[in-house]
């Protein structure tokens, strides 16, 4: 997919995976819409993009809140005519043991991960299946979905990467043989500030530190990642990571299950 002149909505885009991804586009030549709960935070970064001679408008957007999903979808419609690549990268995450963990804690964190992320796909999908041109959309999901850091206190943030596997797994096909594709990204340990961001909106909902021996050399620099998902982008390639090198762990977490189906 060439992506100069493309319209892009990033959902998520204040900071970190968001943010690296919106550099990338800009990059590229891309129209890039950056929407965030943080208006100030994504006003600034599209200023920053404006600077450098990029295309770049933000919007105010809340993934729990659809209506503001739905104003976007409208203004950015309105102003483009279109829109070619949607990025649904909201997310939040909670480190506390089970024990500790509530149904409010629970439900706050499906309602932005999971329900934030299929409310996103299911405002922009009527009007990317109604173009005459080939979309996309891509889902932030995590390598947590498919492997086990060797860390507790991430219940919660786990079962909702998984459910986001789940519902782009399905999710494809409904959209085999038309004009919407769909790419999964698996990120590994990436610097951002979700984190902090998770306990500014919920306080509580950081109880523990992620042992250093999970992040291994470090945490991948946000443009990094950033440049590595948009390339997987343009090869339209349907499932996509930013750490290829953890393919092992994730191999010896399938082998794991796959007993149960090679056993008596």
């Amino acid at each position: 997919m060439e992506l100069k002149g493309r319209v892009a909505v990033v959902i998520g885009s204040a900071t970190g995976i968001g943010a690296g991804v919106c550099r990338a586009l800009a990059g590229r030549g891309a129209a890039v819409h950056l929407c965030d709960r943080d208006l100030a935070g994504v006003q600034a970064l599209a200023a920053e993009l404006q600077a450098a001679g990029a295309d770049a408008t933000a919007h105010e957007v809340d993934v729990t809140d659809e209506a503001s999903i739905w104003r976007a979808e409208l203004d950015i419609r309105a102003r483009r005519g279109r829109i070619d690549l949607v990025f649904a990268n909201a997310g939040v995450i909670s480190l506390k043991p089970v024990e500790a963990t509530t149904l409010q804690d629970l439900q706050w964190i499906l309602g932005v991960n999971l329900i934030g992320c299929v409310s996103s796909v299911r405002i922009f999908l009527p009007g990317l299946r109604a173009q005459d041109t080939p979309s996309r959309i891509v889902v932030t999901s995590s390598l947590a979905a498919l492997r086990t850091p060797d860390m507790v206190g991430q219940t919660m943030y786990m079962a909702s990467k998984a459910a986001q596997l789940g519902f782009c797994n399905a999710l494809r096909t409904e959209l085999a043989d038309g004009p919407v594709g769909l790419s999964v990204v698996f990120p590994g340990p990436v610097a951002s500030e979700i984190k902090q961001r998770s306990e500014q909106i919920r306080p509580g909902s950081i109880e523990l530190e992620v042992p250093k021996a999970v992040f291994g050399a470090g945490p991948m620099p946000p443009e990094e990642a950033g440049e590595r998902i948009v390339r997987g982008v343009e090869q339209e390639q349907p499932y996509i990571t930013t750490h290829p090198g953890d393919g092992p762990l994730v191999r010896e977490a399938q082998d794991a299950i796959m007993l149960a189906f090679t056993g008596d």
